[in-house]
């Protein structure tokens, strides 16, 4: 039994993501043997003899060049929920946007989880065993068919087995990851630590919110002063590993209230469901633009948001109250920051921020790190 499942489990290769002004490319396979996928080079096989210096290097294929397109944001902007928005934020299906040269790290991954899955679903089997032999093992002893020397020696040698078994399965599980190593320029990583200090603190703004759509407003119908309705959930952003990958750079997680959950690593970015339908962006073709909003709150007000003025709530052209409304309360207009993560076909999210001036920082520090590698 220990043969069969020490044979199962696979040894999955690592990833080497090479990151550089020509581009995201990903090294698969072992020394002497790897493949090199994506940069503005296209697909290579890479064949050695290590410590001979006897090296070959040969094309596959080549890659394509994606397009960017800018986002545009609104001036004054109010809560509501929408039925049928003017504008989702939305993105692709995950599984339908990998880019080229990330295949081979998503490859990897998707082996890494699917063969972890079945090492639980194995490990499951195995303790169900171990208890019925157990199980078998007390029913013998009370009949006393336990004390004679074989019943006895097969029972001690089946749970021997299988505990070798768990203890094999135990380490195939912790083992079915891709070890990502990314090969980055001492300005990038010091720059990178900055991403991460202003993510941290990103992260504990009083309130942060995934925008999921936008409705234009007719102000003159409606007697409102907000051009544009929000529909909003509130969201947590947090620094977790990615299922299927281990690498010494820790993963920027973005919940996502209507989608898959975004998580930004040096270089690229991922768009995730679950552990087979995922994509992998390179993180230097999406755009990601802070804008500073001023938001009609009509809800709990955040501390750590500047009030910019106070606006009625029905109000007439010049702003000023309408009397024909006798509940009308004024509504502070909160200064928030927005941050847009968009690539055209593939990735289209909005995140409100209470606190502007750290979204401000971190898309700045963030930006300032793509233009560093």
């Amino acid at each position: 039994m220990s043969i069969l499942f020490r044979r199962r489990i696979k040894i999955i290769p690592g990833v080497r993501l090479n990151i550089s002004k020509s581009g995201l490319s990903a090294s698969v396979g072992v020394r002497g043997a790897s493949m090199t996928f994506g940069g503005k080079g296209g697909t290579y096989a890479n064949l050695g003899i290590p410590g001979t210096g006897i090296y070959t290097r040969k094309k596959i294929d080549g890659v394509g060049k994606p397009s960017k397109e800018k986002s545009i944001n609104q001036e004054y902007l109010q809560h509501e929920i929408i039925d049928t928005p003017d504008e989702s934020f939305v993105s692709a299906e995950p599984f339908e946007i990998t880019s080229s040269g990330l295949q081979a790290l998503k490859d990897a991954v998707l082996e890494a989880n699917n063969q972890r899955k079945l090492l639980k679903e194995d490990l499951k089997k195995i303790k169900f065993k171990v208890f019925t032999t157990k199980f078998l093992k007390i029913l013998s002893q009370i009949t006393l068919l336990y004390f004679l020397k074989p019943i006895k020696r097969r029972i001690s040698e089946k749970l021997t087995q299988l505990d070798e078994v768990i203890r094999q399965i135990k380490n195939g599980i912790d083992s079915s990851y891709v070890n990502l190593e990314l090969d980055l320029n001492e300005k990038a990583i010091k720059q990178y630590e900055k991403v991460l200090n202003a993510f941290k603190a990103l992260g504990s703004s009083n309130f942060i919110w995934d925008i999921t759509s936008a409705n234009d407003v007719d102000m003159v119908r409606t007697r409102s002063t907000a051009s544009q309705t929000y529909e909003r959930i509130k969201t947590s952003i947090s620094a977790r590993e990615l299922p299927g990958i281990k690498s010494s750079f820790g993963a920027l997680c973005f919940q996502n209230q209507n989608g898959a959950d975004i998580y930004i690593y040096p270089g690229f970015l991922v768009m995730f469901n679950s552990d087979e339908n995922f994509g992998i962006l390179e993180l230097k073709k999406i755009d990601i633009l802070f804008s500073e909003t001023n938001f009609i709150e009509s809800e709990q007000r955040p501390n750590d948001s500047e009030i910019v003025k106070y606006v009625w709530e029905k109000a007439n052209k010049n702003g000023s109250r309408d009397k024909r409304f006798a509940d009308n309360r004024q509504l502070p207009v909160m200064k928030y920051g927005e941050i847009t993560l968009f690539k055209r076909g593939a990735i289209y999210e909005k995140y409100m921020f209470s606190n502007s001036t750290r979204a401000d920082t971190f898309v700045d520090n963030l930006n300032k790190f793509l233009v560093s590698i």
